[in-house]
């Protein structure tokens, strides 16, 4: 049996040819197949890029693990390598903007698909360099001085992408960070922390997205689990007032955008009703969402679940285009 196949390839070019039986054809179309795939691959790798935060081993590393463990539905427990995974814009769709993004997890494990990966996409489409922070967790068994280690990470990953701004076509003072839950008492941490010293590459942030945020760790609205995963041995000490944001802000804090829900039952909203006003006090620009549903933990969202918590990611692009596009 003689088949004549006529195939349309990218750019319009047509290949006809003649097969001669079905296994033929059947190994064309595999062929085919398999070659289109493999350029899909590495069409998307190619915008997806992985940096390690420290050219060495990282500070305060205690026991070095050969790779990461993961727990359930691809939830980072243990980082071995801290990095950033940068996605890359579309070179038309590039707004010189960029933007961190810190996964939350309670310092206990880095919720880094739905609050990280999937985040990072999403920015990335809109024109961003979005770079997922795979972060340390404050684990005494794997770090010394645990407590400042996902501070130290944060730090070195703003600085990275600040180095990097020639070559990414980045403007280093359109420098953000996005945290969710114990990434976004990160993401306040470094903003609030982070130095912006003179001739030196500066770890703080430019502007700040807080999605439900832990923020204080007053035991009256700090989310318990956070507050003891992340101070260990500090518990008690003027640790708990240095990542007690609310009360480290000042007018050189940088705008910041929140968005909690009244109905978190995992971190009380006053948490980012706190940081909010003492922005506002301070005189630093802040706009804050409190929507009536959604819970916690829900990452991007979406409408049927999540009530209109789902816009905040819309809300979120608009506001920085506002205050930081050209």
């Amino acid at each position: 049996m003689l088949i004549k196949i006529g195939c349309i390839f990218p750019k319009g070019v047509i290949f006809h040819g003649c097969l001669s039986t079905d296994l033929e054809v059947m190994q064309f179309f595999k062929s085919f197949f398999s070659v289109l795939m493999i350029a899909i691959s590495h069409s998307l790798s190619a915008q997806v890029q992985t940096l390690p935060l420290y050219d060495g081993a990282a500070a305060h590393t205690r026991k070095q693990l050969e790779q990461d463990q993961l727990g359930e539905g691809g939830r980072v427990t243990q980082v071995a390598i801290p990095q950033l995974i940068i996605y890359h814009p579309e070179k038309e769709k590039a707004n010189q903007m960029a933007i961190m993004i810190c996964p939350g997890g309670g310092y206990g494990l880095l919720a880094i698909q739905h609050e990280g990966h999937d985040i990072a996409k999403w920015y990335s489409e809109q024109g961003y360099v979005a770079a997922v922070l795979k972060y340390r967790l404050p684990q005494e068994e794997l770090v010394d001085n645990s407590w400042e280690v996902p501070l130290t990470d944060a730090k070195e990953g703003l600085k990275k992408l600040r180095e990097n701004a020639g070559d990414w076509n980045i403007d280093p003072a359109k420098v953000g960070v996005l945290g969710f839950s114990a990434g976004g008492h990160l993401a306040s941490s470094v903003s609030v922390h982070g130095e912006a010293n003179e001739g030196k590459v500066s770890s703080r942030p430019d502007f700040s997205i807080l999605i439900y945020p832990v923020i204080s760790m007053d035991p009256a609205i700090t989310h318990q689990g956070s507050r003891k995963n992340l101070l260990g041995e500090k518990l008690g000490t003027e640790w708990e007032d240095f990542f007690s944001n609310e009360k480290q802000v000042n007018q050189h804090t940088p705008p910041a955008f929140l968005a909690h829900s009244w109905d978190d039952k995992a971190v009380p909203v006053e948490n980012a009703m706190r940081y909010a006003k003492a922005l506002n006090e301070a005189g630093v620009q802040v706009e804050a969402h409190f929507f009536e549903k959604g819970g916690h933990g829900y990452g991007m969202g979406n409408k049927e679940m999540h009530g209109n918590a789902a816009t905040w990611i819309i809300l979120s692009h608009q506001w920085i285009q506002d205050n930081f596009g050209r």
